[in-house]
């Protein structure tokens, strides 16, 4: 195993937001969407990336947009096993899921600060931390070593991200994550991060597959 810092690294976590969908794109109709033509090219430059990475398991959301990721990565690492669960899906909206305009409307009108807001059937943003926090718990039960990739969604993933710092919900304020971007933590053997990147989208350039015109290159 890799040592830095006088501890060995013993598991390494890759957290991937899904490529690029159609929603992304302006095409929001509020309901589950494909990827885009885009998204399908990034998705298969994610799976150059991680052919080399040794991917030991992989998690990935039940939801279409990270499912479809997924279905791009997996022939560069076709032997590694994968779970798609539940517990890593976008935040839920209860009644309201795949209806954006109306739980803004609603939200706005309960007068409550936006944490605090639970639609019928979903979540506020306390029981989204939660949900992340109960994620990286079973992480760090199930794997205390190895080389594990997540494939999910921006808002879920930040949470996570966020409780892997023990951060508070509005340091999420100052980052994003890109669609098939890339954040990797290094843990030691008591789970204290060694080394961290967030939101790396490098193999988006590095794997590019456009061949430019000759007669265009002055």
């Amino acid at each position: 195993m890799e040592k830095t810092g006088g501890l060995e690294i013993k598991m390494k976590l890759y957290i991937v937001r899904h490529a690029q969908s159609e929603s992304n794109v302006g095409n929001n109709t509020g309901k589950e969407t494909i990827l885009s033509k885009t998204g399908i090219e990034q998705a298969k430059r994610l799976g150059l990336y991680f052919k080399r990475k040794n991917i030991d398991k992989i998690y990935c959301s039940k939801m279409i947009r990270a499912i479809d990721t997924l279905k791009e990565i997996k022939p560069y690492i076709p032997k590694v096993p994968v779970t798609y669960i539940k517990k890593i899906n976008e935040h839920y909206k209860g009644i309201y899921n795949n209806k954006p305009e109306e739980y803004k409307k609603v939200k706005k009108a309960s007068s409550l600060p936006s944490y605090l807001f639970r639609p019928p059937k979903g979540e506020n943003l306390y029981d989204l931390e939660r949900r992340a926090q109960k994620f990286l718990d079973f992480l760090k039960k199930n794997h205390k070593t190895g080389n594990i990739l997540v494939v999910g969604h921006g808002f879920f993933l930040r949470f996570l991200i966020a409780r892997i710092f023990k951060l508070h919900m509005k340091e999420l304020s100052y980052f994003e994550l890109h669609n098939a971007g890339v954040s990797s933590f290094e843990f030691d053997k008591n789970f204290n991060v060694k080394k961290f990147e967030i939101d790396d989208y490098k193999h988006l350039i590095k794997y590019s597959s456009y061949k430019r015109d000759k007669k265009e290159i002055k």
